[in-house]
């Protein structure tokens, strides 16, 4: 009985969706054939408008045409998504052949394909388009396929691209996919003559091989500007009814999409793209056939009737919040400024509800000197797996078996790390607890650290909010913090759920905030201060303009928040913070052997930036030819 329901429904989806295309054939061409009638009509007075002596040629011309594409689609489309991903020219992705983006898209998809239990649909990118875009075509498994974008890749980490790649499994299972594949064969032939149009135009802008422009080239871009502008009422036509029919299913699909991740990741895609400079959009011939099939606005934004909403009002009906709580936190930022002083009424428009925790006053300056142990101890970094497995005397281990002592430990460690073996009598903290850290190798402190951070276990928020604040204070009691110890509040931060939201953010708004991190990094190493000046140039000048490197040519000597800076820098699209990780890792650690405390900043880092740690740590082991102890 389940079948037939199924059956049922299934064709009549197909014979409402092939109602609708014929509706809308007879349409266009009752439009075309009175706009025809009407040049007739002029020419001739006494010839009538709706039905005139070329109305007959005219319809049949009009009818081969679009019966013929909408059959030519039929036959193209044999092989499924596939022959759609062919036709858009898209490179398929296999594993032997791809880039680290390309592989966790590929990743991605086998997870979730698995989760799911359904075969692995095919993976697709459009090389050519920057825009953060994605589609799923196709009518039976195997023939299945999800095209991305060269920007998605390029862009989305890999939160924002399981959201993307979610909401394209989200229409496989669903059934969605196999609808929008025939909508398009459908309504393949109302838009042939706009896509003639502009294959024709294109003709005219390419260049010869020689680099000589084509002497065709004006008549070219008339022709198929002549074209394009007959097709354009098809194109109107078919882009209103998919308007008023599929205008509607983008939130609803949203909205299922995060209950079936059953997490917030499409939200965090739809920021991206709200931040990204080329937004959503496919510059192809085909984006107008393709636009219902797409995870957003395949279109400009300007144009009229976009079936999609635009990604702010998305962002908006997901979490009404978001949108406001970034704009808080934003004036937040700007309380800082002396002119903002003067601007009482956002001062007192500010909302209570978004209240982040906030870094204790007053800010630290930036450390000028690293904060490590002896130098034969700190020289040689100990592997990963080796230091998880080095015996802890047994007052640790015993006190990390509670929360309680698990929190002891963190702040025993984080003062060891601030006064180094001076420890304050009056210090909150066991001193036996102390002893037992200060009498193992000093390089497995921060092991211990990540340890007993697993261990807190649930916290209310506001007894949370009170030790993250107590371990602050903690590392900047002497007016300087460092980024390790800023690194470690992050991590604590995120195991109690009291990271800062997602903030996307541009490479020209971050720029004074990675000119700060690169000055931390900086003073992590254990290099002299002539060497850092020549390494910090080095760096910049790779980052900045010539005008900019000016600009940050002394080390800044204000009061710092790097929780808010690392914050900003994680929110720049994933090539941005790829790039700055690369360039760290090619400047200080190219040529000279990592330390303990350099490698836990580089894994911390990497962390908070938001890629995985395991393998960057085992290439940066081998590739620096460390003792491995």
């Amino acid at each position: 009985m389940k079948d037939v329901s199924y059956y049922f429904s299934k064709n009549k989806n197909i014979v409402w969706s092939a109602s609708i295309c014929m509706l809308v054939v007879i349409l266009a061409i009752f439009i075309l054939n009175t706009v025809l009638g009407l040049l007739v009509h002029y020419l001739d007075p006494n010839e009538p408008v709706f039905w005139h002596s070329l109305s007959l040629y005219w319809i049949a011309i009009l009818t081969i045409v679009i019966g013929s594409s909408v059959l030519y689609e039929f036959y193209v489309f044999r092989a499924g998504g596939h022959s759609l991903a062919k036709q858009l020219k898209a490179r398929p992705l296999r594993h032997s052949e791809s880039v680290p983006e390309e592989s966790v898209a590929l990743r991605i998809t086998e997870r979730l394909a698995e989760n799911f239990d359904i075969d692995v649909p095919t993976l697709y990118v459009l090389p050519d388009e920057v825009g953060v875009n994605a589609l799923v075509a196709g009518f039976h498994p195997k023939d299945t396929v999800i095209i991305l974008t060269w920007g998605a890749l390029q862009n989305l980490d890999e939160l924002e691209l399981y959201g993307l790649l979610g909401h394209e499994f989200n229409q496989i299972l669903s059934g969605e996919a196999r609808e929008n594949t025939r909508l398009k064969i459908l309504y393949s032939g109302l838009i042939t003559f706009s896509q003639w149009g502009s294959k024709i135009a294109k003709q005219g802008f390419n260049r010869q091989l020689n680099g000589r422009r084509h002497k065709l080239e004006t008549s070219f871009v008339a022709i198929g500007g002549v074209i394009w502008l007959i097709g354009s009422l098809g194109v109107l036509i078919t882009r209103l009814i998919k308007y008023l029919t599929l205008g509607g299913r983008t939130f609803h699909n949203d909205y299922k999409t995060k209950r079936l991740m059953l997490n917030n990741a499409n939200v965090q895609t739809l920021l991206r793209i709200y931040v990204h400079h080329a937004g959503s959009q496919i510059h192809s011939e085909y984006s107008e056939a393709i636009s219902h099939m797409c995870f957003a606005n395949s279109l400009s934004p300007q144009s009229w009737m976009n079936i999609h909403p635009n990604i702010k009002d998305r962002i908006y009906e997901l979490n009404p919040n978001l949108l406001q709580d970034l704009q808080l936190e934003n004036l937040q930022k700007l309380r800082t400024q002396p002119l903002f002083s003067l601007m009482r009424s956002l001062e007192d428009s500010m909302s209570e509800e978004y209240n982040p925790w906030m870094s204790p006053q007053p800010l630290p300056l930036l450390r000028l000197s690293p904060i490590s142990f002896a130098i034969n101890d700190a020289i040689k970094p100990l592997n990963s797996e080796i230091r998880q497995q080095m015996g802890r005397p047994d007052l640790i281990q015993r006190a990390m078996q509670t929360s309680t002592g698990s929190r002891e430990v963190m702040v025993a460690i984080l003062m060891i790390r601030q006064y180094r073996e001076f420890i304050p009598s009056e210090a909150p903290v066991s001193r036996a607890i102390v002893d037992s850290l200060l009498n193992i190798d000093g390089r497995v402190h921060i092991q211990i650290f990540h340890e007993a951070c697993i261990n807190l276990g649930n916290m209310p928020a506001t007894s949370a909010r009170q030790f993250i604040t107590k371990l602050a204070k903690i590392i900047q009691e002497d007016g300087e913090i460092g980024l390790l110890d800023a690194l470690l509040i992050e991590r604590v931060k995120a195991e109690l759920g009291l990271m800062p939201i997602h903030r996307p953010s541009s490479l020209e708004e971050a720029k004074p905030q990675i000119v700060r991190l690169v000055d931390a990094l900086l003073h992590v190493q254990q290099i002299n201060s002539a060497n850092q000046f020549e390494v910090r140039y080095k760096i910049l000048e790779r980052i900045l303009t010539s005008e900019e490197l000016e600009l940050y040519e002394e080390i800044s000597d204000e009061p710092i928040d790097l929780g808010e800076i690392l914050n900003d820098i994680a929110g720049l699209l994933l090539r941005d913070r790829l790039i700055i990780l690369g360039i760290a890792e090619t400047c200080l650690w190219n040529d000279r052997i990592i330390t303990q405390d350099e490698l836990d900043v580089l894994e911390l880092l990497y962390w908070r930036l938001g890629f995985e740690t395991e393998q960057m740590l085992d290439q940066m082991h081998k590739k620096n030819s460390l003792m491995i102890m």
